[in-house]
């Protein structure tokens, strides 16, 4: 028979398919190996019929149609094993033929056109009434693509928007990071201004208030880079497993089914991750608004304050800006509690 023929008979599971069928143990449902013939007519492994009828002192039967077979006897059947040596070598050839590399199960040279829910793994028609996988969930191929398929690309969505977010969050931040130093700086110009005019008397503060506004700098820098550091690092994170999903995609079907289950897990877990705005600690707005309250008063009272420090410290009580948080100490012992007391005054009326 043509062989071309004969590809085109398998690919329509025609005769040949039969002829795969009838040359298969239907103890092991493999190809026959050294196949023998018993009493009733039928065929079977010559290891698959000793062992079937070697479990059990009763009266043996035929495994396939139990008819009863007091004497076991079998002889070879060797124009089948024959046979059987044609169909493997014609499988080989058809399969090449007509299947290319991948799609073919390896261990009955059948096409994949199955797929095992169970083992996440394409299967053979042979493979499906195998006792590997009697009691698994078996589909069609080309449903379980169009499932997968529509799970990739819903998840495909999901991590586009993730990553959206997170873009969206991370300019946020960067806005928000940049207004606040922008206001550091503007404290830091101010205060050196009012501090030159004083400079032999406001020194020691002067440096004080710029470590102080350092610290913040620090701060500041510290939240926003871990913030940046975090936020792309679950970037990245998305960006490679949406990079495995488009790869994914462009693979062929057997290819794309493998690793599944791992990949929808990688997926999954990212659903839970929620992404949080930039956390700056607690009262750091607050500090930049007492040095924007020292600028002032300091213009005001330049001319005063230098009769004030003059006159010396009789009837004077040093004043303390409290801190706000564990790294601040912001002191500034040169003003007078009832000079700042009576700006305050002023200000508030």
């Amino acid at each position: 028979m043509h062989f071309e023929f004969m590809a085109d008979e398998m690919a329509d599971e025609g005769p040949v398919q039969n002829l795969c069928e009838e040359t298969t143990c239907s103890i092991c449902l493999e190809y026959f190996t050294d196949p023998v013939i018993i009493d009733c007519g039928h065929n079977f492994c010559q290891s698959c019929i000793t062992e079937a009828w070697g479990k059990s002192d009763q009266e043996a039967s035929c495994p396939q149609c139990r008819e009863p077979h007091q004497q076991r006897n079998f002889r070879p059947n060797r124009q089948l094993a024959s046979i059987v040596e044609i169909v493997k070598k014609f499988s080989l050839q058809a399969a090449k033929g007509v299947e290319v590399l991948g799609r073919v199960c390896k261990r009955h040279q059948e096409p994949l056109k199955l797929f095992c829910e169970d083992d996440q793994a394409p299967i053979c028609v042979v493979c499906d009434k195998s006792k590997e996988h009697r009691d698994h969930k078996v589909i069609p191929k080309e449903e379980a693509f169009e499932e997968y398929q529509g799970k990739i690309l819903r998840h495909l969505e999901f991590l586009n928007k993730q990553r959206e977010k997170i873009l969206s969050s991370k300019l946020k931040g960067e806005t928000e990071s940049q207004n606040l130093l922008k206001q550091t700086d503007m404290e830091r110009q101010e205060i050196m201004s009012d501090f030159k005019q004083l400079h032999q008397f406001l020194e020691e503060q002067e440096h004080l208030l710029l470590a102080q506004l350092k610290e913040l700098d620090d701060e500041i820098k510290n939240c926003r880079n871990q913030y940046i550091a975090k936020l792309c690092e679950e970037m990245a994170s998305l960006d490679n497993l949406i990079r495995q999903l488009e790869e994914k995609q462009k693979q062929p079907v057997t290819e794309f089914l493998q690793n599944m289950r791992s990949i929808l897990e990688r997926c999954n877990e990212n659903k839970n991750k929620t992404i949080n705005a930039i956390a700056f600690p607690r009262g750091l707005k607050q500090q930049i608004d007492y040095f924007s309250k020292i600028h002032p008063f300091l213009e005001k009272e330049t001319k005063k304050f230098k009769d004030v420090v003059l006159s010396g410290p009789q009837g004077k009580k040093a004043c303390h800006i409290p801190k706000l948080c564990s790294t601040s100490k912001l002191w500034f012992c040169l003003l007078t509690l009832s000079e700042l007391e009576a700006w305050e005054a002023n200000k508030s009326n």
